[in-house]
């Protein structure tokens, strides 16, 4: 699998076995630590924005304080809320502890609550618009009901019973829109759960925005009846088999394939949730990330081995497993497969623009041949389709109002064939704003690379 190199490198870093402790079962105080780190890491807030609160197994409410550098908080600045509303703690308790506190009373079943001021979700605050929840199938899904809360004065009573009143009139409703300020999102799962719909939304309606801006209209969206099939599509059931001992290679292919996830997630090719990377083994076995898997901190031990019809035992992989299965049993080549939802390239895959190839040399050497797109649900539905195009055609496919797929040799090869549909995308969404008329390479441009790197 070509690792060998990428190993002596130091890129190696987990080794099978080494399992992290998922963010639900560290401590109330280390929760609010971890998720507000990566809400400030990735760009959802600034260094003094944002709350978070959740709810213990004996029903106190733990919140973040107010103030304070949101990117290195450390679990003895969090705050703990007892049943008898006494506060523990030595910092002063967020200004919209109250909000947290209301949702969290009157919606009993939610676990976590998170709260911040990303870009995109204040952009449609200041227009005072509810986003478009149709554009991916994972906000689709998770978004429930989001409402719009009246404008009123941060840390004030009346902000507090304006977004109170959204969660406890409408008993579906776990998204609320603050005019002209963020938005809250509570979970039954928990404060992680919370924090994954609230980075796919903000995901969803920064895409949203830049469809508008690129296609001068608004982006395609997924009809219902074509999320109700894509959601009835049962997960594979595959048959079990007890895993023996790990080879050297597969260790190493494991480890590999967290350092690409983590390094997928940190340069905002992946979310927490969206994102999803295989490689071969052997034969037709192949390794691949297991279903609901955190991306921002995947171990080897949540990847799953899959050999012919069967999985390693006690896992569950991906769902889109048996796609990964066809593609490997119909291309030899290829070794590793990338599903993503990069910001700027899913652009493409939400409104009728091509993604054009000719725009730099490096974007058609990497890429190759003309990107096609595919119907929404092709994962499921025209695996076999797509198995033959990669065959056949791009190394490159676009799923529309999903993904993008990426194939290679290596992972490497994979990995550098997304970063470059992304980079590329993004490039072109800057020369749109730059408002000029973007000039493509020429054939007999593309003839010389062709004839210069051997693109047949």
């Amino acid at each position: 699998m070509h690792c060998r190199h990428l190993r002596t490198r130091g890129f190696i870093r987990k080794s099978f076995g080494d399992k992290s402790m998922k963010v639900e079962k560290l401590k109330p105080s280390e929760q609010l630590c971890k998720v507000m780190s990566r809400i400030y890491d990735s760009g959802l807030t600034t260094v003094s924005g944002g709350n978070l609160s959740l709810k213990d197994e004996y029903d106190n409410i733990w919140v973040t304080p107010s103030g304070g550098d949101k990117g290195r908080y450390q679990p003895e600045d969090m705050l703990k809320i007892g049943r008898d509303g006494k506060i523990q703690g030595t910092r002063k308790p967020s200004v919209e502890t109250g909000i947290h506190r209301s949702i969290l009373a009157d919606r009993p079943e939610f676990k976590g609550v998170v709260h911040a001021h990303p870009s995109g979700l204040v952009a449609i605050s200041l227009l005072r618009q509810l986003p478009e929840t149709m554009l991916f199938p994972q906000v689709a899904n998770e978004v429930r009901n989001v409402r719009l809360a009246a404008y009123g004065c941060p840390g004030s009573e009346e902000l507090r019973a304006n977004v109170a009143k959204e969660f406890k009139d409408n008993p579906t409703t776990n998204t609320a829109i603050l005019e002209n300020h963020g938005a809250f999102v509570a979970s039954e799962k928990g404060l992680s759960h919370a924090f994954g719909i609230f980075k796919d939304l903000d995901f969803s309606i920064r895409v949203q925005a830049k469809a508008h801006s690129f296609w001068g209209k608004g982006p395609n969206l997924i009809s219902k009846e074509q999320l109700e099939r894509y959601n009835r599509a049962l997960r594979p059931a595959l048959g079990t088999f007890k895993q023996g001992e790990i080879s050297e290679k597969e260790r190493e292919l494991r480890a590999l394939m967290c350092d690409f996830c983590s390094r997928a997630y940190q340069r905002k090719l992946f979310t927490q949730n969206i994102g999803v990377i295989s490689a071969r083994l052997e034969g037709e076995n192949f390794l691949i990330t297991e279903s609901d898997s955190d991306n921002a901190e995947l171990t080897a031990s949540e990847i799953v081995k899959v050999c012919g019809s069967t999985a390693e035992e006690g896992k569950t992989p991906s769902k889109s497993v048996l796609l990964h299965k066809r593609i490997y049993e119909t291309n030899p080549d290829i070794h590793a497969i990338i599903m993503a939802a990069p910001e700027n390239a899913m652009v493409f895959a939400v409104t009728d623009r091509e993604y054009d190839l000719k725009t730099i040399p490096e974007c058609y050497i990497v890429l190759r041949e003309d990107i096609a797109k595919f119907p929404f649900g092709s994962t499921i539905e025209k695996q076999e389709e797509l198995a033959d195009y990669f065959k056949r055609k791009s190394p490159v496919a676009i799923v529309k109002n999903d993904c993008y797929i990426c194939t290679g040799e290596n992972l490497f090869n994979a990995f550098d064939r997304l970063e470059v549909v992304e980079f590329s995308a993004e490039a072109v969404m800057n020369a749109n704003l730059l408002k000029g008329q973007i000039k493509s390479i020429t054939e007999q441009q593309v003839h010389e690379i062709k004839v210069k790197f051997g693109i047949v």
